[in-house]
């Protein structure tokens, strides 16, 4: 029988990694003469790229300067800041029975590198079938170009998109794949449940008990 794709996205879904951002950013932000903004802000932004939400967060801040500090916070991740990601709880036992009926593909907007540093660091690497990242694609999410790429790579339709933010909905929907909310990340049950997810759980863990009936 053939097995069916599910696409996860990364942070704050399948490991907790808010730390580790948070901590590479800042490192970044003090290379660049840049005053910080709140811890809590900051996280508020993630789920997209940097070079998305970074303008917003300083809105005269130049596109060159923007595409630096992204750079040396992708930089910071993969050289230090990633001994910060740990595994969100039950997601190995989860992903290893799951993985009995489905292909797992990580669509992720950090780039594949720092996805694969942080799948490594929590050794979740074993698990994963295809990883896309946002630099492996045009348009990341909200756009649906990683779900469709990591459809095309593994030659399977998405049964599932299943995030912790609104963007994985977003992209999910314009790829016409259902989606599944997790509440482990940084978007509360009210903000996602205005963009209507086909189901909204408290995390992955309990997903096996929901697709292997």
């Amino acid at each position: 029988m053939k097995k069916q794709l599910l696409c996860f996205d990364l942070d704050q879904t399948l490991v907790d990694a808010n730390k580790a951002h948070t901590h590479s950013f800042l490192k970044a932000f003090k290379k660049h003469g840049i005053k910080p903004v709140s811890e809590k802000k900051l996280k508020s932004k993630f789920g997209r790229v940097t070079d998305q939400f970074m303008p917003e967060l300083y809105p005269k801040m130049s596109k060159d300067l923007i595409k630096k500090v992204s750079e040396d916070k992708r930089k910071f991740f993969r050289e230090d800041s990633y001994k910060y990601v740990k595994p969100i709880p039950g997601i190995k036992l989860a992903l290893k029975r799951l993985r009995k009926k489905y292909e797992i593909a990580v669509t992720s907007n950090c780039s594949h590198k720092t996805i694969l540093k942080s799948l490594e660091k929590t050794n979740l690497r074993k698990y994963v079938d295809k990883i896309v990242g946002s630099d492996d694609v045009k348009h990341p999410k909200p756009c649906p170009d990683e779900i469709l790429k990591a459809e095309h790579l593994l030659h399977l339709n998405a049964e599932y998109m299943i995030g912790d933010t609104i963007y994985d909905i977003i992209a999910g929907k314009k790829s016409r794949t259902k989606t599944i909310a997790v509440l482990t990340g940084n978007h509360k049950m009210e903000k996602l449940k205005k963009h209507k997810p086909d189901l909204i759980i408290r995390s992955v863990a309990d997903l096996p008990k929901i697709l292997l009936k």
